[in-house]
């Protein structure tokens, strides 16, 4: 049975029931008559030749409360820009589409204004992109976004993250969405046994501070489903990177109060695309992705540090995480146990390891040039509004 737990600082909205949908699909279309509901999805150019993209496109052209969807895409020379912009089309249909080609020339020319045109960009970049398009384009309601990966995809996602923003009964200006990684055994391991020990690492040495508070309150603080109206999400401040969500979080904090955000339940297990483990190296996979997010999750907690102090706090946090880390590989081997699942605690040990591995190294790089978020660009409003013509130039770029 679902639980109904309210976390203090946190409302909750749970999955105890499934509502009618062609009622849920009728009310949701009448209230997008006054807030239009835009879809923005990031993605990388293989995802077109993936079997869960065209699959998500060939649904999402079916719900008539999407306005617009406008893919953020990057990894993709011309040829394979056009192969994606052909194809995404026809699985959407006559639904309206704007392709953002991220590393292409015109929006290479764009991304100079924040000093990283010759980056390989990445997810939050793509997701910076695609808010900055759609303010500047004047859409004035609300924006959902999810990840291109999902494999057993279902509309009801758009419903459940796309109502909490647009009832004007429940009044929320953020949605987060949750939902268990879980097939033959448990994945989301960076969320498992990452985060959620360093989380509880800093609390240890910090105590209980706001932000802490905050980000503990979030069942799932690495998903990459949201939800927001357009106003609110271009005023965060977005790291290009991997760090997306937890920066995201903390952006929250910062600006909205406890009753203008809440986390969905999104209702099922959603089977992604599993990053795999490459043991003794920090490069391109689950490593590199959770070194990412660790730096960004400390910048944010320690930003009001003087940098010795930065570093002394780190190794602290560093000696609490090995502890709890460990505590936290127990508890899930004992849902694995009770569920009938697969577990290999070898390879949960490896990632622990390999997690610590990225800390030490976070901790060394603090203590050689200081703490620092690298790629983190302005909110896409201040951006707008600080860069004259910045705003034609993205809508001149934008592929419709």
């Amino acid at each position: 049975m679902a639980d109904f737990y309210q976390h203090a600082r946190l409302p909750t909205l749970h999955h105890l029931s499934a509502p009618d949908s062609s009622a849920r699909e009728a009310e949701l279309t009448q209230l997008a008559e006054k807030r239009p509901i835009a879809l923005l999805l990031p993605a990388l150019q293989q995802e077109v030749g993936r079997p869960a993209l065209p699959a998500i496109l060939t649904q999402v052209a079916k719900v008539p409360y999407i306005s617009e969807v406008v893919l953020s895409m990057n990894g993709m020379d011309e040829s394979q820009m056009i192969q994606a912009n052909a194809a995404s089309r026809e699985w959407l249909g006559d639904k309206k589409m704007t392709l953002l080609w991220n590393d292409g020339p015109a929006l290479k020319t764009v991304n100079q204004h924040f000093g990283d045109a010759g980056s390989q960009g990445g997810k939050g970049a793509n997701i910076w992109m695609g808010i900055a398009y759609l303010k500047a384009a004047g859409h004035d309601g609300i924006i959902i976004s999810h990840d291109t990966d999902i494999m057993n995809y279902s509309p009801s996602l758009l419903a459940k993250l796309g109502y909490p923003i647009a009832h004007p009964r429940l009044g929320y200006r953020f949605a987060k969405g949750y939902y268990s990684r879980v097939a033959d055994r448990l994945y989301g391991r960076v969320t498992r046994l990452l985060i959620f020990p360093l989380i509880q690492a800093f609390q240890e040495v910090l105590g209980a501070t706001p932000l802490l508070e905050h980000l503990e309150s979030f069942r799932y603080p690495l998903s990459g489903e949201f939800s927001g109206d357009c106003h609110t999400l271009a005023s965060f401040n977005i790291p290009s990177a991997w760090g997306l969500e937890v920066a995201m979080l903390c952006e929250v904090h910062r600006h909205l109060a406890v009753n203008e955000m809440c986390q969905v339940d999104l209702g099922f297990h959603y089977e992604h695309r599993h990053r795999q483990l490459e043991a003794g190296t920090l490069e391109p996979g689950l490593v590199a992705a959770a070194a990412d997010v660790a730096r960004c999750l400390s910048y944010h907690v320690l930003r009001e540090s003087q940098d010795r102090a930065a570093e002394a706090l780190l190794k602290l946090v560093l000696e609490r995480y090995r502890a709890r880390s460990l505590e936290w590989m127990d508890r899930y081997e004992h849902v694995a146990l009770l569920n009938g699942l697969y577990y290999d605690r070898a390879e949960e040990a490896l990632a622990v390891t390999a997690f610590t591995e990225a800390l030490k190294e976070l901790t060394q790089s603090v203590a050689k040039d200081g703490l620092n978020a690298p790629k983190t660009r302005p909110s896409p409003a201040s951006a707008l509004s600080a860069i004259n013509g910045l705003g034609a130039e993205i809508q001149a770029a934008a592929i419709r």
